[in-house]
């Protein structure tokens, strides 16, 4: 039996109902941390139960499955039954966290770029780029992107209206990365960005819903008491 057969049956023997370490709780999701023979790996469990949940680990499988080997990209090694996605742990922070401390933050951003525009000649746009939790800064601050919960596919026989639809995720990645890399309010930026940042309606429209929506629900506060704990 193969390495990768052995790890997948030690997967399927061994990860199913265990407990694991949590690295991340969200309303969608939980990704726990586990040890194996073959160094760490993170599972992602939907929190719905049922087809919701087994629907959208199966489509973050597939999208993981349509990216591999893109640089950037954590593997994916299978599912369990329909209650969990299995995936390579990338060793590090978030961007949110990490991003004082990186030495380079030009070549960090500039490979950034070059996984989004792979992931894009594949037919995934992330849609969620802009939540710095969802960029990992890994081993060498290598840009891992996380977290497909909501990406958005584009497959063969796709008609016009899902491709109008893509090109505008895939426009959402780009204004998401400049953002990240330039600040809120790019006003001057290199030609080659420039050529890249369009500011979409959609956007516009997410944020006026966005702002009162965390006041309503205390997000902000939420989350400042969750780090003091």
């Amino acid at each position: 039996m193969r390495g990768e057969e052995r790890l997948i049956d030690w997967i399927a023997r061994e990860l199913d109902g265990a407990a694991g370490t949590t690295l991340a709780s969200g309303y969608q999701a939980t990704v726990t941390l586990h040890d194996s023979p073959w160094g760490k790996l993170a599972v992602k469990r939907a929190r719905h139960r049922g087809l919701f949940g087994a629907a959208s680990l199966s489509r973050e499988h597939e999208i993981y499955q349509r990216l591999s080997g893109i640089s950037g990209i954590p593997k994916t090694y299978g599912k369990l039954g329909n209650a969990a996605l299995v995936l390579e742990y990338v060793a590090g922070s978030s961007l949110r966290a990490a991003r004082r401390s990186l030495h380079d933050q030009d070549e960090f951003f500039d490979r950034m770029l070059q996984t989004i525009d792979a992931m894009h000649a594949a037919g995934v746009a992330h849609c969620d780029l802009k939540r710095k939790d969802n960029t990992i800064v890994g081993p060498h601050e290598t840009p891992y992107l996380v977290d497909f919960g909501v990406a958005c596919i584009l497959r063969e026989g796709d008609g016009w209206a899902k491709r109008k639809w893509f090109a505008l995720m895939r426009q959402m990645d780009y204004n998401a990365w400049v953002k990240l890399r330039f600040g809120r309010d790019p006003a001057q930026l290199p030609p080659e960005v420039a050529a890249r940042y369009s500011p979409l309606w959609l956007e516009r429209v997410a944020r006026w819903i966005r702002i009162p929506w965390q006041k309503l629900t205390l997000r902000r506060l939420r989350k400042k008491w969750s780090k003091r704990r």
